[in-house]
């Protein structure tokens, strides 16, 4: 059976749609298998609203301290 290029598209588009967000849903659940916080997240999630993911926020970089002479 040969697919068009349409129907190649849309499979690979929904495959990496369902991909995604079982790879996030993972990243979620192992995180919280890891800390064991779960209901402390949930008031969180709760309390804070639609807040910005963690794993959105840039990372704190250590910065170089820089003397002026």
């Amino acid at each position: 059976m040969v697919m068009n290029p349409k129907q190649v598209f849309l499979s690979v588009l929904i495959f990496g749609v369902a991909g995604l967000l079982l790879f996030m849903y993972l990243q979620v659940w192992i995180e919280e298998q890891h800390t064991g916080r779960v209901e402390k997240r949930r008031e969180q999630k709760v309390t804070s609203g639609w807040g910005p993911v963690k794993y959105l926020r840039p990372v704190p970089r250590i910065k170089p301290q820089v003397s002026h002479a």
